[in-house]
């Protein structure tokens, strides 16, 4: 058997903690998979006094310091300093394996020309839609893409249609883990946005800048319009959109639409997401599963792991390495009248 591929990880919050759990738990199932054991050297935290975990505890510049270590698995989130040490990571040598949409939607073709970066946590979590676009329809011609990004809207507006007010259905999705203590992320549509962004540069071969997405949230959607749509056969989602033609021309947006209640999209509960996609050789296809939570989470950037464990190239990371001397396209905003009408 080969030698053992040696990874540490960055944060010990809800996912790497589950990363940490499976690499242990699950050894010798992973190790069977990737052909070769999984072996974790070391997990970097802010403040490692006193905690306990499955590998050793350290400060983020001592684990980056580790020469032997083959992969570093970085599940801190937010920009900076993650982007730092993704950087300094790729720089020495390293394959880095994310799920940081925010930092992929802002820097991942530039980060992709320093070394393998693997991101299929990035979205939709267990969902396997990153590598599937970069690499399965590599070939085809994708004329659209959309889907439901963001399971703590999806979680509120069902509460909504259930009968709850804004407040109270936001305040269960907190009690629950779905919603952070500040939700502009999820409400205001920037998770997704991003998300969408990441989508959108691996289907269309374009870079995109996720700021010129345009957002539109949910605050704002009321029992009225809920009730409205309802009683002309509608449910109310919230859908992140991207459509391109044969003259390269990019629209996309994300905000509350009305779908008909027959349609698959409508079926999509809870903290699910769904992503359709319309390739003109593959057809229309729809990816369906969690989207959120550690488990699904962890089992994505697993997946990325035994890829890299595996000598597997890192496909979506090679194609947004492409695209960093592009400039940004153009995205106009899909509007009221795409597939599914606006709510409002």
């Amino acid at each position: 058997m080969r030698a053992p591929f040696r990874v540490a990880v960055i944060g010990l919050g809800n996912v790497g903690g589950a990363l940490a759990r499976r690499l242990v738990d699950d050894a010798d199932r992973i190790t069977m998979a990737a052909g070769r054991p999984i072996a974790l050297e070391g997990i970097a935290v802010a403040h490692p006094e006193g905690r306990r975990a499955p590998a050793p505890l350290l400060l983020a510049a001592q684990l980056l310091a580790q020469r032997q270590l083959d992969a570093i698995v970085e599940v801190m989130g937010g920009l900076e300093p993650a982007s730092t040490y993704i950087s300094t990571a790729l720089q020495a040598g390293r394959q880095v394996i994310t799920a940081n949409k925010q930092l992929v939607a802002a820097q991942g073709p530039p980060l992709a020309c320093l070394g393998p970066l693997r991101f299929e946590a990035s979205v939709a979590s267990a969902i396997p839609i990153i590598e599937t676009l970069a690499d399965t329809l590599a070939a085809d011609r994708i004329g659209s893409i959309m889907g439901i990004l963001n399971g703590t809207t999806n979680s509120i507006l069902a509460a909504m249609a259930g009968g709850a007010s804004y407040a109270d259905a936001l305040a269960d999705a907190r009690r629950r883990g779905l919603a952070e203590a500040d939700p502009s992320a999820d409400v205001d549509a920037h998770d997704p946005a991003a998300k969408l962004a990441i989508l959108a540069m691996l289907a269309f071969r374009r870079r995109i800048d996720p700021s010129q997405i345009v957002r539109v949230g949910i605050r704002d959607v009321g029992a009225d319009q809920i009730e409205n749509g309802r009683r002309r056969g509608f449910v109310i989602k919230l859908i992140a959109a991207a459509t391109t033609d044969d003259g390269g021309s990019i629209q996309a947006d994300v905000r509350p639409r009305l779908v008909p209640a027959d349609a698959p999209m409508a079926r999509v509960h809870g903290a699910m997401n769904a992503i359709a996609v319309d390739a003109e050789y593959a057809g229309s296809l729809l990816f369906e599963g969690p989207g959120a939570g550690p488990d699904a989470a962890a089992s994505a950037v697993l997946a990325d792991l035994i890829r890299a464990a595996k000598d597997v190239p890192a496909s979506a990371g090679s194609l947004l390495a492409t695209l960093a001397d592009a400039p940004p396209a153009t995205v106009f905003p899909l509007g009221p009248t795409a597939q599914y009408p606006a709510a409002s």
